[in-house]
């Protein structure tokens, strides 16, 4: 057992013992306003980047950079293999530049991007012209060819190629991965759309999921061609209106496993890992209860369905 190990144990746990958790989510939620609901978030690890008078976007931004710069700090307390975990496990972060990036091009207003420091695997040395260079520039890095050239089938794409680098790069999280990927596989459903056969995305949601789920046409038979403990996310959903459920139900999951990961974790990746999943979980559910707080409590019920 290394040192680093034991360091990336004792900060893991100081992480997931500062969560707001699924009671304290409730009271932001019930607080019946935003600023109300910022004021209680103020009290809690979260608030050092909270200021008075924040926009619900410009709250949810404040929250995602406190989860990024704690994921840094964990990166820096862990041995080299735990650090390379949290760089694949920061691609949400990364996805969220990438997006951010299609929207640049395509001349719309963008926030700074995330600065995620040791933690990028896409250099950003300077930006894309275009679609064109962006997509050259994704072939290079580890996120691969997405196939596409329009933004939506580049996001799809990036999606399931960041379930599949999980599945293979952070194994401690592969089932958190593969449930995931159902919920991209889905969208598309419900759209009534698919991968193109044969396509990078194709192959990169068959090494998740099989074969068999990518021929799926309804919900249920996307359920019927998963394993149990991943169709459990999609347990009854028929329609659109029910993938918000099945999000929250995906998320929850992350929650429990995470916590209860971190508590009986030891000196291993897989308590590095396990705190971040609760911290992640952590930060959707504040997101969601802000989001409900600013509706004057409208909505709370989905949120107690899934705490």
């Amino acid at each position: 057992m290394s040192a680093g190990w034991v360091a990336a144990q004792v900060r893991s746990r100081s992480l997931t013992s500062r969560c707001v958790g699924p009671a304290g989510a409730r009271d932001i939620a019930r607080s019946g306003s935003l600023s109300s609901a910022l004021e209680v978030l103020a009290t809690t690890s979260y608030g050092e980047r909270l200021e008075s008078g924040l926009s619900l976007e410009e709250a949810e931004r404040a929250l995602f950079e406190t989860a990024l710069w704690n994921l840094r700090v964990l990166a820096g307390w862990s041995p080299a293999l735990g650090a390379s975990r949290l760089r694949v496990l920061a691609g949400g972060f990364e996805l969220a530049n990438i997006r951010g990036e299609l929207a640049r091009i395509e001349g719309h207003q963008v926030p700074i991007p995330y600065d995620l420091g040791s933690l990028a695997s896409v250099p950003r040395h300077r930006q894309s012209s275009s679609i064109v260079e962006l997509r050259e520039s994704l072939k290079r890095s580890p996120w691969g060819d997405p196939g596409a050239l329009e933004s939506p089938g580049i996001l799809v794409a990036l999606q399931i190629s960041l379930a599949r680098r999980v599945v293979e790069n952070v194994p401690e999280a592969s089932v958190w991965a593969e449930g995931f990927c159902a919920l991209v596989l889905a969208r598309l459903v419900i759209a009534g759309t698919s991968l193109a056969s044969d396509s990078v995305p194709d192959a990169n949601a068959r090494a998740v999921l099989g074969r068999n789920a990518l021929h799926a046409r309804t919900l249920h038979q996307l359920g019927a061609a998963l394993p149990i403990e991943i169709a459990a996310v999609l347990e009854g959903a028929t329609g659109p209106e029910d993938l918000w459920t099945c999000e929250a139900r995906w998320w929850n999951q992350l929650w429990r496993s995470g916590e209860e990961g971190v508590r009986r974790g030891g000196a291993e990746p897989a308590t590095v890992v396990a705190a971040v999943a609760a911290m992640y979980a952590d930060v959707w559910r504040i997101r969601a209860a802000l989001e409900i707080a600013a509706r004057a409590g409208r909505g709370i019920e989905l949120l107690d369905a899934v705490a």
